[in-house]
């Protein structure tokens, strides 16, 4: 992203993670940032909860169920974050159930 917006959107993404693992509801660090941008808000709020499934369910293992009660947000819409990532990534819900 080669953009004036590239600082902004990092750093927004950095504040979300850091008040997140510092035991804040994701919507609450969310509220933190002040991005203008309607549209660059949404992209910064929805990779953000993006990258904290990479982190926390893919990576650590911990359950979606389990990594919704610590943001406090419904397992649902965990669940259609991860799906969402799924294309981008190429691999398909069976890939990932399979460990391929």
């Amino acid at each position: 992203m080669n953009s004036p917006f590239k600082g902004v959107y990092q750093d927004s993404i950095e504040k979300i993670g850091s008040a997140v693992e510092q035991g804040m509801p994701f919507d609450e660090a969310c509220s933190l940032i002040t991005v203008s941008d309607t549209g660059l808000r949404e992209a910064i709020i929805n990779d953000s909860l993006r990258a904290l499934i990479a982190c926390q369910h893919c990576a650590k293992g911990i359950p979606l169920k389990q990594l919704a009660m610590k943001l406090r947000v419904s397992l649902s819409r965990l669940m259609n974050a991860r799906q969402g990532m799924l294309p981008e990534t190429g691999r398909t819900e069976e890939d990932v159930r399979v460990g391929r």
